[in-house]
Parts: structure tokens; C-alpha cells; sequence
């Protein structure tokens, strides 16, 4: 157990970066304070996210061959983490104005770049801490505990920064300081809370393997196919689709809350914790069906109420059947993303788990930038963030038919 809370920790830390820089707050100072407004904002935002992916995608199988063959994943982990933790730090130095719209947009990717590459080899790890058994509910304890990890940071940030007359460390809200420093806050929580899992827990290991580079991309090809494709293969084809829809979903979720509902800093605060407090429910809940039904069922259950009440939102102008249904979104989104962790694990025997999340990355990320760059697209041509943001539904809908048509997974 003392593996597993460690490796859930780790969730605890990351989650900052996510909910506070890339879906909520730093999202939403981009696009209101330093975009020429909301709707390039979203682009602007999107695309960036979009070309991020893309690298991720050529990247990421190689380096997690690489990591595979070198026994470097805990190196990968430490050092890609620490480069995130970095360049999130330099985004205090964003100031509320068009002048900063690039430096903004080119840190945010890096950050995220490297963020994105930590989690290959993170996810990795999973089967190092769990048995066949409990694979669910380690996996859905991790994603809990960083819904968690999601919501104190939330609270920390509006009780210092944003929901008060008296800032701290002489901090003023002249420039947006007082948002710009929730980037230092982010950076300082991913790194305190990371260190008992990067340098205490996590060791290399000792066994030496002599497969030569060329041997393991033949081997990431044959985990795909093999004269056919394999059951990890088609997975990983409907994961793309539904991953694409469900990043759009997550990236511009906070712009699109606010551009087309006009939420305000706090209520959007209030939306974020409300959502990561029924993603916490449905990632633990999720954990535990997932051990009980299997991934596969878990998945499409779940796939089901995003896509049906993602189309709700776009036709309703209440900003309280606005929560309400965003609550269920997020109830949801917890169990697509820990089952699907483990169907990569369950497929892999441990000399494979890095190749497998390199693969399991990029198919991610291979056309990740096809979910905001359609939202991002459609709303630009549209002028309609409600029509944009149909696109992930659509992305959504074609991962789960190619996963109806996946007959096992095992």
C-alpha cells in the first residue's frame, strides 16, 4: 500500500500544472488579459496545445524505447518533471498584455512538452506497484488522489491569491501579479510534493539488457501489429480518438466556460473544484468497477455520459444546468483515464511497459492536436465557441464505435 500511495503522490504533485496552468486559471488570464480576446484566445490556446501533442507524438515512442533499452526511466522521470516544474516557473514573468501573447504561448508548450513526457514513464511504473489484481484501483487511487491534489490547490490559490483584499509576500494585483504568482505556487507544489516519489522511491534497476535500438523499434511495431493488428493496436486507435476529444474537452474547457457563459474568476474557481471533487468520485469509483467489469466496460460506460451530457451543455444557457452537467462531465472523465492506463498495462509484460505509454503517448498525442486545433478551427471560422467545441464531442463518438468493435480486450 505504501507503494501505491507513493506512486499516487506523484498524481497529487502533477495535477497542479494541469488543473491551474493549462485547463483554469492561467488559461483563462491568457484568454481574457493577454489575448485580443476570448475566442483568439481559444485558438491561440489550442493551437498551442495541438503542436505540443504533435511532438509528443514522434518523441514519445522513441524515447520510451530508449528508456526501455537504457533502464533510464526514473532518470526521464526526474529530469522531464524538473524541467516542467521550471519553465512553469518562468510564467510569472507573463504580464497582462498582447506584447507577452508569444513568450506566453511558447512557455506554456515547453512546460507542457516536458509534462506530457514525465507521464510516459510515470505511467510506466504502474505495474512495478500493483498486482494483476489491484491494477484498477491503483490506478484510479492515483487519478483520485490528484482530482484531490487538483482541488486544495484551487482553495490555496482563491484563499491567497485571488478571493482577498490582503495579498501575500507584497504582492499587489497592479499587472496581474497576483495571478502571475499562482505559477510560482504550482511550481513549488509539483516539486515539494514529487520528491518522496522522484528520490526516495523510485530506483533504477539493476539488469542489464542488450537489445540493440533497432531490435526494440521492431518490437514497438510488432506490439501493434503483427500481419494484423493486435488488441493493443486497435485499443490504441480508438484511445487516439477519444483522447483527442477528451483533451479539447479538458484544455478549453475553462476558456469556453467563460466565453460563452461569462464566468467570472471565482465562479470559474468554483466550477474547477466542483469538478475535480466528482472526478475524485468517479476515478475511485471507477478504480473499483474496473477491477469488478474490466476496463473495457468502465470505458465506454463512461464514454457514454461524457458524449451525452457534453451535448446538453451545448444547448442549454442557465449557468446552473451549466454546473450541473459540467459535474457530470467530470464524473466521467476520471475512469476513461485510469481504465484506459490500465488496458496498456494489463497488455504489457514489464520489459515493455516504456515502449507501450511511448505508444500509449502518442496515441495520445499523435492527433492530439486535432482535438483543439478542430475546436479551436470551427470556433475561428464559426465565430461560435458552441459549434467549436462540438468537435471533441465528434472525436469522442469515433473512439468509442472503434472500441465497440474491439470484440476483447484482454
Amino acid at each position: 500500500m505504501k507503494k501505491i500511495f507513493n506512486f499516487a503522490l506523484y498524481d497529487f504533485a502533477n495535477s497542479a500544472f494541469t488543473t491551474i496552468i493549462i485547463t483554469f486559471i492561467f488559461a483563462t488570464y491568457f484568454a481574457t488579459q493577454i489575448a485580443p480576446n476570448p475566442v483568439l484566445g481559444q485558438t491561440y490556446w489550442g493551437w498551442t496545445i495541438g503542436i505540443t501533442g504533435f511532438f509528443i507524438a514522434i518523441i514519445g515512442p522513441i524515447a520510451g524505447s530508449f528508456a526501455d533499452k537504457k533502464n533510464k526511466i526514473v532518470f526521464f522521470i526526474r529530469c522531464f518533471s524538473l524541467l516542467c516544474i521550471s519553465f512553469t516557473a518562468l510564467l510569472w514573468f507573463s504580464k497582462p498584455s498582447q506584447s507577452y501573447l508569444l513568450y506566453t504561448l511558447v512557455i506554456v508548450g515547453i512546460a507542457n512538452f516536458f509534462y506530457e513526457l514525465s507521464l510516459i514513464f510515470y505511467n510506466s511504473l504502474l505495474k512495478d506497484i500493483s498486482t494483476s489484481k489491484n491494477l484498477g484501483k491503483s490506478s484510479g487511487f492515483g487519478f483520485a488522489l490528484g482530482y484531490i491534489g487538483g482541488i486544495v490547490i484551487l482553495l490555496i490559490s482563491i484563499k491567497l491569491f485571488i478571493d482577498t483584499d490582503s495579498l501575500p509576500f507584497g504582492l499587489t494585483k497592479e499587472e496581474s501579479q497576483n495571478i502571475r504568482a499562482i505559477a510560482l505556487l504550482v511550481s513549488i507544489w509539483f516539486l515539494i510534493f514529487s520528491i518522496p516519489f522522484l528520490f526516495f522511491v523510485i530506483k533504477e534497476t539493476k539488469k542489464k539488457i542488450t537489445k540493440s535500438v533497432s531490435s526494440n523499434f521492431m518490437d514497438l511495431k510488432k506490439l501493434v501489429w503483427n500481419r494484423r493488428f493486435s488488441v493493443l493496436g486497435k485499443f490504441l486507435i480508438a484511445r487516439m480518438l477519444y483522447a483527442d476529444g477528451l483533451n479539447a474537452i479538458i484544455v478549453m474547457g475553462g476558456i469556453f466556460a467563460v466565453g460563452v457563459f461569462n464566468l467570472e474568476i471565482k465562479e470559474l474557481l468554483k466550477l474547477s473544484v466542483l469538478m475535480n471533487v466528482t472526478a475524485f468520485i468517479g476515478a475511485f469509483m471507477g478504480g473499483v468497477a474496473n477491477d469488478r467489469f474490466g476496463s473495457k466496460i468502465v470505458i465506454i460506460f463512461s464514454l457514454v455520459g461524457l458524449i451525452f451530457s457534453s451535448i446538453a451543455i451545448l444547448f442549454i444557457y442557465s449557468k446552473s444546468a451549466f454546473f450541473f452537467l459540467a459535474a457530470i462531465n467530470g464524473l466521467f472523465i476520471g475512469p476513461v483515464q485510469s481504465a484506459s492506463r490500465v488496458v496498456i498495462t494489463s497488455l504489457l509484460n514489464k520489459s515493455n511497459q516504456g515502449k507501450g505509454f511511448g505508444l500509449f503517448a502518442m496515441s495520445g498525442k499523435l492527433t492530439s492536436f486535432l482535438g483543439p486545433l478542430l475546436v479551436s478551427t470551427v470556433t475561428f471560422l464559426t465565430n461560435s465557441q458552441r459549434i467549436g467545441f462540438s468537435a471533441a464531442i465528434i472525436l469522442l463518438l469515433a473512439g468509442l464505435i472503434i472500441l465497440l468493435n474491439i470484440k476483447k480486450i484482454s
